[in-house]
């Protein structure tokens, strides 16, 4: 095949259980674009067919409504016989799975710049309404001049769209996706989120945070387990990024951040505190020694682990069950043991033998004191002989104290005030305690907390504020994350190539270029050698995007 409609085959990019991926030129334009088809013909069922093809024109759709630099865009989407395909923007680099592949991990500049500008682009889409639903390495691509773009929005959703998968059908890489995806439950941009994360995690230790052999095995953990611990593969990151990827990674979606560039400048803020941190290459965090776990040699009286331990070894249900069976036996066999040491030894048609006619017994330490017969029978008289057999018969014991004469089990000390210390990154913020002037102090500090549920909010002049809920006694040291607010800056001119100077400090990046300013003003120059310099002042607002254009004359 030479050629599809306008546009020129050059080569063959790769193949997918959907179609082929072509490198052609626009023959009326001259320009390389990426050519994704599927052959209709070739599905013998017209509902599979009519499915491929609406999922095809839907890609189309779903790219087509986000026009971000951050997104790979979409030229045309047509038929041809029984050829559908979509031409859409060629971008010249590798992909983030083949930088992540590679046998020196990414620097942490470049890991943050990959994650910030990823973040963006999805916030944008979000905002369109549109949420992707297969954010993973292969998806996101680096072109030659450093941009990041999010490409394949084949399983996207448009939350306003009837076109959108039904619900109870999972789309997406299973090792990626988000609990509520995974188990077929409607989802929004926070869904991208933990898949940001997982990417995260990923790049941070070596190893993603669920693994598994089986399909059902991975969506269990996903939706049910934790991740393993992120400082078990990579010691030199604190608990501070293990707080944050937690966070981003909860299984309910309130729970997580409200947006994906909230959360990745939390996790570059948690970075930046731990001293000398770096990420570690895929593949080698399983070879890294962890933590030892001392409490797995002691043996466990429950009978819990051997059930776990039978299931795991893959001894099937039947083993399962005949040790379920055999716990239970013995559990009942103890009750019934305990039940005879309190009552006493068994009776044969009359009461136990009394021992209240015997004063010398009576008398005798660690004997029962007198008493009838309960049944008001007579007692048969015991020979001499039987105080060594009655042995063996335990004191009665003292009935408990009536309930109202008990001790209270609340702990005295639970009424009183607790000091809870807090810190917060960057230090210095104000924090104050539901909304209570008296119970206020500058990070790092402490505050004597009544016990309750309270809400510490930390403020700072540049920086998104930051909450906590918290419980006291059961939590006395919080650690809160403020996010500086920044806005995204896309420095284009022509020709590109210039290097790129902001308030007269230049940057590593030459156009085009992504930058991520603080919010407020700033002066953006571009300077080429040969060509005039061009400056712009502009205001940076929080969460925003500008594309700024610098035309150079000689």
């Amino acid at each position: 095949m030479d050629s599809i409609g306008r546009y020129k085959i050059e080569c063959e990019l790769g193949r997918g259980a959907m179609g082929i991926a072509l490198r052609a030129v626009d023959s009326a334009i001259g320009r390389t674009v990426v050519i994704k088809t599927i052959r209709l013909g070739e599905m013998t069922d017209p509902v599979e067919r009519k499915r491929l093809r609406d999922r095809l024109f839907h890609e189309a759709r779903s790219a087509g409504m986000v026009s971000h630099p951050g997104i790979v865009t979409i030229y045309d989407v047509a038929e041809e016989g029984e050829l559908a395909y979509i031409a859409m923007e060629f971008v010249n680099g590798p992909t983030l799975d083949q930088l992540m592949s590679g046998e020196q991990p990414l620097e942490p500049a470049a890991l943050f710049r990959i994650l910030r500008e990823t973040a963006a682009a999805l916030d944008f889409a979000h905002k369109k309404g549109i949420v992707h639903r297969d954010i993973k390495p292969a998806n996101i691509m680096i072109h030659e001049d450093g941009t990041v773009k999010i490409t394949d929005f084949g399983v996207a959703k448009i939350s306003t769209s009837q076109l959108a998968t039904h619900a109870g059908v999972v789309l997406g890489t299973p090792s990626y996706m988000s609990p509520e995806q995974a188990l077929g439950k409607p989802v929004d941009g926070r869904s991208d989120q933990f898949s940001l994360a997982v990417i995260a995690y990923e790049m941070l230790a070596g190893e993603r945070p669920f693994v598994a052999e089986e399909l059902a095995s991975l969506v269990y953990k996903i939706a049910h387990q934790e991740p393993v611990p992120l400082h078990t593969l990579n010691p030199k990151l604190g608990w501070p990024v293990e707080v944050v990827l937690r966070k981003a990674l909860e299984k309910g979606p309130a729970a997580r951040y409200p947006s994906c560039t909230e959360f990745v400048s939390a996790l570059e803020a948690a970075c930046q505190s731990c001293t000398d941190w770096a990420p570690i290459p895929r593949g080698r965090g399983q070879n890294l020694p962890t933590l030892p776990l001392e409490v797995a040699m002691e043996p466990s009286p429950e009978p819990v682990p051997l059930v776990r331990a039978a299931t795991v070894d893959g001894g099937g249900r039947r083993k399962t069950v005949v040790v379920v069976v055999l716990s239970a036996m013995a559990t009942i066999v103890f009750i019934s043991l305990a039940l005879i040491w309190n009552t006493g030894r068994p009776q044969r048609g009359a009461p136990l033998p009394q021992v209240g006619d015997q004063p010398s017994d009576a008398s005798s330490p660690g004997r029962p004191s007198p008493a009838g017969p309960a049944s008001g029978r007579p007692v048969e008289q015991t020979p001499a002989a039987t105080p060594a057999a009655e042995a063996p018969v335990p004191a009665t014991k003292p009935e408990p104290a009536p309930p109202q004469t008990q001790p209270s089990i609340r702990a005295p000390a639970s009424s009183a005030a607790t000091t809870v210390m807090f810190r917060t990154a960057p230090p210095g913020t104000s924090v104050i305690i539901d909304d209570s002037q008296q119970l206020a102090c500058t990070s790092p500090c402490s505050l004597s907390v009544p016990p309750g549920r309270h809400t510490a909010s930390a403020t700072m002049a540049g920086y998104r504020p930051g909450l906590r809920i918290f419980r006291v006694p059961e939590e006395s040291d919080l650690f809160i994350y403020l996010t500086r607010m920044t806005g995204q800056v896309q420095v284009v001119s022509d020709p590109p190539g210039a290097s790129i100077l902001v308030d007269e400090r230049r940057q590593t990046e030459t156009t085009p270029a992504t930058l991520e300013l603080p919010a407020g003003k700033h002066v953006i120059a571009v300077v080429k050698e040969g060509y005039l310099r061009n400056e712009q002042e502009l205001e940076v607002k929080d969460t925003a995007f500008v594309r700024v254009r610098f035309p150079l004359t000689k």
